[in-house]
């Protein structure tokens, strides 16, 4: 008897097609992708932005750049009671209602607390848009097929991070502020087109009622809070990456490397995921997570060790199979743990573990002892799993 349940989903209309990529699956991952874009490439450039523009402390600039992650763990924990009160057809195009003026308001100069303002609202945006879309989409993809599916989707995360970043960059270096606003802005309007296109029919979200009375687990999911807690102490690794890459690599002289780390990572991904995905459908989530973490581990190693520009490249393609499949694993395994009308509360507990991890990791023992650091944390990670969730599947 195996831990979760083949038949605890009943198929929907539009889950009895075994494709997967079909049209409502691509608009939610359009919607996805380009709020992610705006949300990460924002992330990378929005701390120099502040410096540079207000000439504040970079201490300010850390808090200015860590409030949208604020905004969107505000917007998990209210999802659950969102999606029990408006459709997630409608929950998009709200979502998308918030985010494109916000986009536009970083042309306005009106100070830090404007600013700050500005952040917070738009991580609410990402934050609720994040939810609804990898909520609805469960219902989009054809059961037999969901950890493939589901793979495929979380691409979009993985995209929009790489990418994200690396179009900021870019312009920062070539233009100005000014025309990346503009850029984020028109993004933003192509989401929102998106979203409108949609067929509430096929993007139904089932919620628990909200005549219930109201607790934790209006909020959040306690079934999947152990494996969500796992991937969040996991994802410190990857936060470490995120924050101080930049800074190890211009202490090595390797800035120019450092500028492709994240599109190696997101081909890396690219290539495995769908094949994670059909192995994790044909057997189960333990022939991925634990292969998964120890290609972490070698790649953080690599990345502590590294004295050239191909080292940096050789770690995000280990990095790349390990934390990126190891992520879409968790969050395959986490919907199928749960009834579907406790989906949405499951998605949120898995990304506010995930989101929580993110920016609190500070070099204090120097790069390479906290790259070291990291992968004894992704080490420590394969026995949290076993504990957790690993031990009560079967084979």
């Amino acid at each position: 008897m195996t831990f979760f349940r083949k038949d605890r989903y009943q198929p929907t209309l539009t889950q009895k097609s075994s494709r997967i990529l079909n049209a409502t699956f691509i608009q939610l991952f359009i919607i996805q992708i380009l709020s992610m874009m705006t949300f990460y490439s924002l992330f990378v450039i929005i701390g120099p932005y502040a410096v540079n523009t207000y000439h504040v402390s970079t201490t300010m600039a850390g808090l200015i750049t860590g409030m949208t992650i604020i905004g969107t763990m505000v917007a998990r924990f209210g999802a659950g009671i969102m999606t029990a009160k408006f459709s997630a057809k409608n929950l998009t195009i709200i979502s998308m209602i918030i985010l494109v003026p916000t986009l536009l308001a970083y042309q306005y100069h009106g100070g830090i607390g404007v600013l700050l303002l500005i952040r917070f609202i738009q991580g609410l945006a990402v934050g609720l848009t994040g939810t609804v879309t990898n909520t609805a989409v469960v219902n989009v993809i054809p059961t037999t097929r969901r950890a493939e599916g589901i793979a495929y989707f979380s691409l979009a995360t993985i995209l929009g991070t790489a990418f994200g970043p690396f179009f900021a960059l870019l312009i920062e270096q070539h233009a100005s502020y000014a025309v990346l606003f503009w850029s984020e802005f028109i993004i933003g309007i192509i989401a929102l087109i998106a979203s409108f296109l949609i067929d509430p029919k096929k993007v139904v979200i089932k919620a628990t009622p909200t005549t219930q009375k109201f607790s934790w687990q209006t909020l959040i999911e306690p079934k999947v809070l152990g494996i969500s807690l796992t991937l969040g102490f996991v994802t410190f690794g990857y936060a470490a990456i995120q924050s101080e890459l930049d800074f190890y690599a211009s202490d090595l002289n390797l800035t120019t490397f450092a500028s492709y780390f994240f599109l190696v990572y997101a081909f890396a991904v690219l290539i495995s995921r769908p094949v994670v995905g059909r192995l994790m459908d044909s057997k189960n989530e333990n022939y991925v997570v634990y292969p998964a973490l120890i290609i972490l581990a070698i790649g953080l190693v690599f990345l502590a060790l590294m004295s050239s520009g191909w080292m940096m490249l050789l770690a995000a393609i280990f990095i790349g199979f390990g934390f990126g499949n190891f992520q879409s694993a968790v969050q395959s395994t986490t919907t199928q743990m749960v009834p579907a009308d406790r989906l949405t509360q499951t998605t949120a507990t898995y990304f506010i573990c995930y989101e929580f991890s993110l920016g609190f990791i500070q070099p204090i023992l120097g790069y390479q002892n906290l790259f070291i650091m990291m992968a004894i944390i992704a080490v420590i990670g394969i026995g949290l799993y076993y504990f957790i969730h690993g031990r009560k599947v079967s084979a």
